[in-house]
């Protein structure tokens, strides 16, 4: 299998919270790691903007104001290369397929979607160890977002042939030379993913 046969992105899932402006919900995503730092990462799902959940739940939102306030919203969204395709839900919610290809550099940070707007983040050590790390939420907060309908349902994968050092995944599979590393999301209290690898210098392509 080649490195572009690897990484080929699938259709799955991603995560997270309040501490980013958008939050994920009905997903499927997953993050396709090599022992060198190479990624791609796939998300299909919706993804809800929170502030404008709270301006509905507060009658903020008006027929005057509703549809330039969700069409900037989208237009946050579509400026974003990575997103392949969007469909609007309604109510500050839209419909997205999420695909992404890279490599790590020695000392780098980066995320999903993005640094501002950060649901999953990647981070490089000088030490070789990479840490993968989704942002969980707090009580408080996710008994506010059920009060608004938002379930925070799905699936996250992490599949990768590195040398795992701690990981809190719900499940482990073997695929070949690689393991899959699961996250069932029932809810917004679901455990969020976390992983730490010790990346193998490549040959190939140093850094």
């Amino acid at each position: 299998m080649s490195m572009r046969q690897y990484l080929r992105p699938l259709v799955l899932l991603l995560l997270l919270p309040l501490a980013s402006c958008y939050i994920p919900d009905k997903f499927r995503g997953e993050l396709r790691l090599s022992r060198y730092g190479d990624y791609a990462i796939t998300y299909e799902g919706d993804l809800i903007y929170a502030p404008i959940m709270h301006d509905y739940a507060g009658g903020r939102i008006t027929p005057e104001n509703e549809e330039e306030k969700n069409n900037n919203i989208y237009k946050d969204l579509v400026r974003d290369p990575a997103i392949k395709d969007i469909k609007r839900v309604g109510k500050g919610r839209f419909h997205v397929k999420y695909e992404r290809m890279g490599r790590l550099g020695k000392v780098q940070l980066t995320a999903f979607l993005r640094r501002d707007a950060r649901l999953l983040s990647m981070k490089a050590n000088e030490d070789g160890s990479i840490i993968i790390d989704a942002n969980g939420v707090k009580p408080g907060d996710a008994q506010r977002m059920a009060e608004l309908g938002i379930t925070m349902e799905g699936e996250f994968r992490i599949t990768t042939d590195a040398n795992v050092l701690k990981h809190n995944a719900t499940e482990v599979r073997p695929y070949g030379q690689y393991q899959v590393y699961v996250w069932k999301m029932e809810n917004a209290l679901s455990a969020t993913p976390t992983l730490i690898i010790l990346r193998d210098p490549d040959p190939r392509r140093p850094l």
